[in-house]
């Protein structure tokens, strides 16, 4: 009995997060974070990638935003930046360099909301897919960020249903371990 009750509670939970992602809508800001993700081996974004990038794009010709924070680790495995490799696919689509700002160092949501507060700029619209925009914005808002909305690529892929899963376990993890940093320098 339990175990169902645990189900149905996690079920629930994971409806709420794709609600509100689904949900998202884009207000006018001053900046889109594209949350970097794998890349390939050669220097390419990996589909999902592209569909951010996309996505972040079209808010930039819109006139939605006016930069592009791209923002990613440099992976493990093939050492390929992502941001950097954002960053020239953005350019190669005619974003100016001037207008993108590059973040090498946002290894997870929670570092990049701390480098999207240090640019401190007037509203921020978050670039990732419908499952992630729910904790992305949380990060964002509780690193000090005001007036965030999100966007994410209209194309579904089926495996995003496990990701989905992750992040209904990733934001309550993320509320009781992520606090924000010292306004007071302390």
């Amino acid at each position: 009995m339990a175990l169902c009750v645990l189900g149905l509670l996690l079920t629930a939970w994971c409806g709420a997060v794709a609600w509100y992602g689904v949900r998202s809508s884009v207000q006018p800001a001053e900046m889109a974070v594209i949350f970097g993700t794998a890349v390939t081996d050669q220097g390419g974004p990996r589909p999902a990638l592209q569909d951010r990038l996309e996505t972040g794009l079209n808010l930039w010709k819109e006139h939605h935003v006016r930069t592009l924070m791209v923002s990613g680790a440099v992976e493990t495995e093939n050492h390929q930046d992502e941001a950097e490799i954002m960053a020239h696919w953005l350019e190669a689509h005619g974003v100016p360099a001037s207008d993108i700002i590059v973040d090498s160092q946002g290894n997870n949501t929670w570092l990049t909301a701390l480098h999207v507060a240090e640019e401190s700029p007037d509203g921020a619209v978050v670039v990732s897919q419908w499952f992630h925009i729910m904790r992305a914005e949380w990060a964002l808002r509780h690193a000090g960020v005001n007036r965030v909305s999100g966007a994410y690529p209209a194309r579904f892929r089926v495996p995003e249903l496990w990701y989905l899963l992750r992040e209904a376990v990733a934001l309550p993890v993320y509320v009781l371990t992520k606090t924000p940093p010292s306004r007071d320098g302390v």
